[in-house]
């Protein structure tokens, strides 16, 4: 077989179609190879992107920032800003996501005040009535260019930047209705403030704010009032919230920065409260002016302060109360009330607060720290001589504090043992007549908690937060490119249209202690099952309706086709509830299998196998198919489809099949008949359209038709379509054996002008007209029948198109539909849709046999309900409308350190610290379940096999070892530990238990003491070879004497933490010196030596092969290699020239360090088809799979190799991007004047610089925006940048996607086709 791809000669990257047998012949011959000549480093760019954001939350701040009435909540990251409203069900909605801000997040606070009332009013509306301006141009403040002229919200939220700005954003009413955020920034005022947002603070009067660097500096702006601010908005001016600003240097470390409150009756006297650090003391000093006064008086001279006791000093927490302008300090010590520091020495009293012992979910070894606490919302009159707050710790202890004007302090009260670790981000949220609690974590999900007096605590649900996540696998059976791996048990073949997969799995370890899970990472849309009914196997359709005709309006019915009969079902009004009704007891025709349902508001028409039953108010009639047919022989109806007043039936009779129409008479309630149409082949499926088109799918000479017609139009005769010929014209550009056969015709729906067929064979074929001429185009969904459904929803505009295929359940949304209903749908998105129980996190999903949308009441206009067949469960769920994470969480009762996925058991395995001992755990990736069982040598079950579950010790390296000896193979694990034991691992499966998955029995085999850690381990031919302190070692099984022997030894820099053959030799990854290369010319040798080096010594994490080598450069690839400093760098090494070091190809920048590499077939089927090598992508493997990365925070990145003429082209919009204000509003160091004031003209040189480093790197995050905001007009807009970005677009692929434009001067299809590559580029890998 042959096919296209990018083939590096001579040092460049050409295009050639290229036999595959070469390919897989290409490494084999490599090694014999005498060919000695020269070959240059390979030149390319390389494309990052973020496919996975970061669940990290630093803090959670309630907000009033649409309007008075929006309860909502911000969730705060490291880059992103999540709105979300705490609703009245005690649920968080999500609203809206801020991500571009350019400049990683340092703090962020609340601007403004909001007083609760005594009660509630009724449910606030979205959006507030607004007036938007016509102007096209962005404001310089930094606003967004529609903004609504109406009344500011009570509260800002302000967010500091790492780069030193700072951002103040509200959500006002967009395009649509929709909410965006408005923003306006305020740029760092100096150089010399080194991250000023490093502590953060707001007075109560929200006029200051203080932004204080780690050390020496701090800053205090003077905000304009929010009423002054509310009349520049409502007369479109700028906000410009900074009035002006005081820098203020201190001799030491800035510990804490707080404002105090005044006392009762002074508002406008303000007290800055500054914690300095210098020798190891702590002083307290303080700032008092009032509102208004000259702060360049105020800050005119540095405060000497008073000294603070030694039991109080660097307190981890300092708590400001509202009465007599006193504060709680925390320190690891003690919990003291300080007051009297505004007169003099400050008094320090003592709380006695009981001491209590560490929960099951801390980490640590000391006493747990106070982590973080707020303050409930209560009526305004109460804070004027009372304070609370909620005081957490970080094992989950919270306890209650109420203070007042009095004692300052008068109780503490402990709250609860929460089942969660509590971080930084910690709030309580305003209800009606309760507090809210939510608590972040830093070692799993955080929680949502109801604290009502005097009652229990509620778990109100559980929000997704930053977990630890340091290794990461997917299900790939391969781990390199090398085509070599094809010899462990699998052939690696190129990508070809018609080689569908089901995509592999992504799992990466996640979380600490008790909380530690294996996390199996998804994106699409989250589906919460709420009525959940085993009703048994069999269920083929299923329909969810208004019981009009029971009495009870609001009640539904649930109708149930099964193989021989159906079953109605009445569901609750509020759908918690099921119950079944007897035949007699229903209007419904029950005895046959129900083939069509159609309820409207005035009638309901039922077709079965047997009989039509039409049915309106409180009338009812049924008709027989020998009553309306008239026929004298036995006649089978195979299917039906009933409209509005219109009903289809197709009938068979000894292999003729017949189309029959029939028209509704809802006065007489009656059936007309209307017509019948003979059908050459068979009926498959059937339906009706638009303008009650019959649409029936036929099988005919092996061959799937599409046959229609308008019965307004009667013929006799039906428009055939063969869509086998009409697909393979849409393929023009595939070989013959890339078209994969299409099979029957399974459903029909029609939306709007444009018709959905379902396949058999897996494919969804769009048929639409299009000026008159017919579109046909197919797409793979899988393997098993796509069964499409289609419903219209009250609340969306939109149909709701579901594909039930290979057990899964896909969305087709994002419709284009032009001007009109009469233009072509396009479904630009597919999203696989997730259903979930959301109380059980770690439950394998559900197989879907049938989806479909039900129009029935929803919580809010972005659910929709949906309804699904899971063999013998029918399952009623709430569909969100956003896509985003919906990640699986398998709990491991421990912290998981090492991960891999083993082909031949078929399962994860699991290296995890439980109670600080090392052990293993075999987890089946479906059920979640442990299924290993640990044995002695004897096989007697064990808590631990022999050289585990030592205390103190951790597994630094877990692999498999596929060891092969004459004509037999054994197939071994090995774990390397921290304290120094080289451990194989035998396996085998045992019996299933109650119907499970089988078990596998796993005990040491051998056993290796050494004395140093073991960094890495890597089984290789015959042996094993392991990293020992700074030493590589070679040993080999001696299968005599049944242990492992020494052969060999090489010393390295630093620990090796990763090792890897390529090409004969060993790549070993040191910590400190990089990349070395080894020349361990083979087992049998007892002497090894270094070949080639990294030039530059890094802080290396990890590596991986890409770019393999090619038919006609054997020796060409990249090494990828991830440092400590947030970059990676792509290596050639010089194989034919020992003793020369590698040469940097490429280097990139990102956000985080990334932790593992891992390569994957990870694209949903839909997208592996369309994804083919094009527009001068580079494969990374024979097999085109795909380069992921995962970082700390859980983050994960996606690499793609590029051409230099796509480098080029995508590179230079990069440039053109970075200039923009439209899309950089937030300013950068890189792009400030002299004066620190942002420099947003255009840069006259944005030509590519063709280098070794960074400038090599394309930064997809960046054009995903440009993709979205579809900008690429406007930033080209002057003549000589749209031609040089014309030029460029030229070059791509020898100017084959360009022929033809540029004598036809289109330049709408220039920027069409930009838009086009670039979503290529960017399509969901995951």
């Amino acid at each position: 077989m042959a096919f296209q791809t990018n083939i590096l000669r001579g040092g460049e990257w050409v295009t050639e179609t290229v036999d595959l047998m070469a390919v897989l012949k290409a490494n084999s011959n490599a090694k014999g190879s005498k060919r000695q000549r020269p070959l240059k480093p390979p030149q390319c760019g390389i494309l990052t992107r973020t496919v996975v954001e970061s669940s990290l939350i630093n803090s959670i701040l309630p907000v009033r920032i649409r309007s008075p009435q929006h309860n909502d909540v911000a969730f705060v990251g490291d880059h992103t800003v999540q709105i979300c409203e705490f609703r009245r069900d005690g649920q968080l909605k999500d609203i809206i996501r801020k991500n571009d801000f350019g400049s990683r997040i340092r703090n962020a606070c609340v601007i403004g005040s909001f007083d609760i009332k005594d009660d509630e009013g009724d449910e606030p509306q979205w959006p507030p009535p607004a007036v938007t301006t016509e102007d096209d141009e962005p404001m310089s403040s930094g606003f967004s260019q529609r903004r609504p002229v109406s009344q500011l919200p009570p509260q800002l939220l302000m967010v500091t930047l790492e780069c030193g700005d700072c951002v103040f954003l509200f959500v006002g009413a967009g395009s649509g209705g929709k909410p965006e955020f408005v923003e306006s920034r305020f740029a760092s005022p100096r150089y010399q403030l080194i991250y000023p947002g490093f502590h953060l603070a707001v007075d109560p009067s929200s006029r200051y704010v203080a932004l204080a660097c780690a050390e020496d500096f701090f800053v205090v702006y003077e905000l304009e009032s929010l009423p002054d601010l509310n009349q520049r908005h409502m007369r479109n001016e700028p906000l410009n919230p900074v009035r002006s600003y005081r820098p203020r240097s201190v001799q030491g470390v800035i510990h804490k920065v707080d404002f105090l409150y005044p006392r009762p009756g002074d508002d406008h006297h303000i007290i800055l409260l500054l914690i300095i650090v210098k020798n190891g003391k702590s002083r307290m000093v303080t700032y008092e002016w009032e509102v208004g006064n000259d702060l360049k008086t105020v800050f005119a001279e540095e405060k000497q302060g008073h000294r603070m006791p030694v039991e109080n000093q660097m307190p981890v927490l300092l708590i400001p109360l509202t009465v007599r302008s006193a504060f709680i300090a925390i320190s690891p010590s003690q919990v003291a009330v300080c007051t009297g520091g505004l007169f003099g020495p400050p008094n320090f009293e003592k709380i006695g607060m009981e001491t209590r012992p560490a929960t099951d979910t801390y980490h640590g070894r000391d006493q747990p720290l106070w982590t973080a606490w707020a303050r409930p919302f209560r009526l305004s009159p109460y804070f004027k001589t009372r304070d609370c707050i909620y005081l957490a710790r970080e094992d989950g202890i919270v306890i209650f504090i109420e203070a007042d004007s009095e004692s300052a302090l008068d109780r503490s009260t402990f709250m609860d043992k929460f089942d969660c670790n509590i971080s930084t981000a910690f709030t309580c949220l305003f209800d009606q007549y309760t507090d809210v609690l939510v608590m972040g974590s830093d070692s799993g999900p955080g929680t949502i908690w109801k604290v009502p007096a005097r009652q229990p605590l509620e778990l109100l649900g559980t929000i997704p937060n930053w977990a630890p996540s340091v290794d990461f696998i997917t299900t790939d059976e391969f781990s390199t490119w090398n085509p070599d791996a094809a010899d462990q048990g699998g052939n690696m073949v190129a990508q070809s249209r018609n080689q569908f997969r089901q995509p592999d799995r992504v799992f990466a370890t996640s979380g600490r202690g008790k909380k530690g899970t294996v996390t199996e990472y998804r994106n699409g849309l989250r589906a919460n099952i709420g009525l959940d009914l085993e009703y048994g196997a069999g269920v083929k359709e299923v329909w969810l309706f208004p019981s009009s005709h029971s009495g009870a309006p609001q009640d539904h019915h649930l109708l149930l086709s099964m193989p021989d009969c159906s079953i109605i079902l009445s569901l609750s009004e509020d759908f918690a509830q099921a119950s079944e009704l007897e035949p007699g007891s229903t209007p419904y025709d029950l005895s046959s299998p129900t083939l069509a349902i159609s309820h409207s508001d005035h009638f309901t028409v039922q077709i079965t196998k047997q009989s039509i039953v039409l049915l309106a108010a409180s009338r009812r009639a049924q008709f027989s198919y020998d009553e309306i047919l008239e026929s004298s022989s036995p006649i089978f109806v195979s299917d039906g489809a009933a409209l509005v007043n219109y009903v289809a039936i197709a009938t068979h009779n000894d292999s003729r099949f017949q189309i029959h129409t029939f028209k509704i008479d809802v006065p007489q309630l009656s059936l007309v008949y209307d017509a019948t149409f003979a059908v050459e082949g068979e009926i498959t499926c059937l339906s009706l359209g638009a303008r009650f088109t019959v649409l029936a799918g036929l099988w005919k000479d092996g061959q799937p038709f599409l046959a229609r017609t308008q019965p307004q139009t009667v013929t006799g005769a039906l428009e055939m379509i063969k869509l086998t010929e009409h697909l393979s014209k849409s393929a023009s550009n595939a070989s013959p054996d890339e078209l994969a056969p299409i099979e029957a015709i399974g459903s029909i729906v029609s939306v709007w002008n444009t018709i959905l067929l379902g396949t058999r064979s897996g494919d969804v074929i769009i048929v639409s007209d299009i000026a008159g001429s017919l579109s046909v185009e197919g797409e793979k969904f899988g393997k098993t029948t796509a069964d499409v459904t289609c419903t219209y929803h009250t609340n969306n505009a939109d149909p709701t198109v579901l594909v039930s295929c290979d057990k899964n359940l896909v969305l087709l949304g994002a419709y284009d539909a032009g001007s009109s209903q009469t233009d072509p749908l396009q479904p630009r998105t597919k999203s696989r849709v997730w259903v979930v129980d959301a109380s059980n996190l770690g439950s394998a999903p559900p197989p879907v046999d049938f989806g479909v949308a039900v129009n029935i009441p929803s919580q809010s206009p972005d659910i929709t309900p949906i309804l699904v067949v899971s063999g013998a469960r029918l399952l009623l769920a709430d569909m969100n409308h956003t896509p985003g994470p919906v990640h699986r969480h398998i709990p491991v009762d421990g912290t998981p350190t090492k991960l891999i996925y083993s082909q031949s058991l078929r399962c994860l395995i699991a290296a995890v610290n439980i109670g600080n001992k090392p052990t293993l755990k075999f987890i089946h990736p479906d059920s979640g379940e442990d299924i290993g069982q640990p044995t002695d040598r004897s096989g007697i079950p064990a808590d631990f096999i022999s050289g585990l579950g030592k205390s103190g010790d951790r597994v630094f390296g877990l692999t498999e070892w596929e060891y092969t000896k004459g004509d037999n193979t054994w197939r071994f694990v090995l774990v390397a530990t921290r304290e120094g034991r080289l451990i194989v691992v035998s396996t085998e499966r045992g019996s299933s238990q109650e119907g499970g998955p089988r078990v596998i029995r796993y005990r040491t085999k051998f056993q290796k003491r050494y004395e140093r850690p073991i960094y890495s381990v890597l089984g290789y031919e015959e042996g094993v070879i392991c990293c020992v302190g700074q030493t590589i070692h070679w040993d080999v099984l001696d299968t005599v004497e049944k242990k492992l022997k020494h052969v060999k030894s090489f010393e390295v820099g630093s620990p090796a933490t990763s090792l890897r053959i390529s090409n004969g030799k060993l790549l070993a990854l040191t910590s400190r010196d990089s990349l070395e290369i080894i020349d361990q010319s083979g087992l049998e040798d007892a002497v090894a030596g270094l070949s080639h080096v990294d030039p530059r010594r890094r802080n290396a994490i990890h590596l991986i092969e890409v770019a393999g080598a090619q038919p006609e450069e054997p020796l060409g690839n990249i090494i990828l290699l991830a440092d400590r400093d947030c970059g990676i760098g792509g290596l050639w090494v010089p194989w034919q020239v020992p003793g020369k070091d590698c040469e940097l190809v490429f280097e990139a920048e990102l956000p985080t360090s990334i932790r593992r590499f891992r390569r994957g077939k990870t694209r949903p089927v839909w997208e592996q088809g369309r994804h083919r090598p094009k527009y001068g992508r580079l494969v990374s493997t024979v097999d085109d799979a795909e380069i992921l990365g995962i970082s700390l925070d859980g983050s994960m990145q996606h690499f793609t190799l590029l051409s230099m003429d796509t480098w080029r082209f995508l590179r230079f919009i990069q440039n053109v991007a970075l200039a923009s204000h439209e899309l950089f509003s937030f300013t950068c160091e890189s792009r400030r004047g002299d004066h620190g004031t942002a420099n947003l003209e255009p840069t006259p040189y944005m030509e590519p610089l063709v280098g070794r480093g960074t400038d090599m790197q394309v930064d997809g995050d960046l054009l995903r925006r440009c993709l979205d905001k579809r900008i690429l007009e406007r930033l080209m807009s002057p003549p000589s940048r749209e031609s040089r970005f014309t030029e460029l677009l030229d070059e791509l692929d020898d100017g084959q996607h360009t022929a033809g434009l540029a004598a036809e001067g289109d330049r709408d299809r220039y920027f069409g086709l930009a838009y086009e590559i670039l979503d290529y580029f960017l399509r969901p890998v995951l």
